[in-house]
């Protein structure tokens, strides 16, 4: 009796703490930087004007998803620069995943929904590449 109390207990458990979007994603994500030319320098800012990043093309960097806090999604500024060319500034921007609605709808619930998905970020992903397309003075 005991035996079957605790499975059901687990049970009940799991599907309360249990969200889609924090089952099937990470709150990081590799994105690939490409440019037309080579080396154009780049310089990456989180949405608050901190400096994540700063190299040159071509790059992979690896961004957080979204910043601590509730339904709080980041938004990254690439600045690209290289001599004989203009200055360019492009966004990584940020998407909610599919997991998000339609997998809280199977195994989140209202709490994936409103409460584990927003908190941890993992409902958010970032545009999958950036390519810079230079053009000269």
């Amino acid at each position: 009796m005991k035996k079957i109390f605790l499975i059901i207990s687990c049970g009940i458990i799991s599907i309360f703490l249990a969200s889609c979007a924090t089952i099937m994603r990470d709150n990081y994500q590799a994105i690939p930087i490409n440019a037309n030319t080579e080396k154009v320098n780049i310089k990456i800012t989180d949405k608050t004007g901190s400096t994540v990043f700063e190299g040159q093309t071509p790059t992979t960097i690896t961004l957080k998803t979204s910043k601590s806090g509730y339904f709080n999604p980041q938004k990254y500024t690439i600045t690209a620069s290289k001599d004989g060319y203009k200055t360019q500034t492009t966004v990584i921007d940020w998407h909610v995943s599919g997991w998000y609605y339609v997998g809280n709808l199977v195994f989140g619930g209202l709490l994936g929904y409103l409460i584990i998905d927003p908190i941890s970020g993992d409902m958010y992903y970032l545009d999958d590449q950036v390519q810079l397309n230079m053009a000269q003075d």
